[in-house]
């Protein structure tokens, strides 16, 4: 009842619901490492990007991108929806 009152507000609920996804997100993964699960958790968009180094003379700088959804990642949303209503 006290999490259905606090997600009321515009952005808690979008915390609310980011915060689920990440959370289905990493149980999808440690549901990949057992045999009887792994077939359902599996990643089906496993996108990423990587750029090991950008130098601009005064600053030198890189960043990894990395998008994985599995499952989880579903369970997640749908949880972290019904929680913010």
């Amino acid at each position: 009842m006290a999490l259905a009152k606090l997600g009321r507000s515009g952005r808690l609920r979008w915390g609310i619901i980011l915060l689920f996804l990440i959370m289905g997100t990493w149980l999808g993964f440690f549901l990949q490492r057992f045999s009887a699960t792994s077939a359902l958790f599996t990643n089906f968009i496993d996108f990423s990007m990587d750029v090991k180094q950008i130098d601009l003379i005064i600053l030198k700088f890189g960043f990894h991108l990395a998008l994985k959804i599995n499952l989880g990642t579903i369970i997640g949303a749908i949880a972290g929806i019904g929680v913010s209503r």
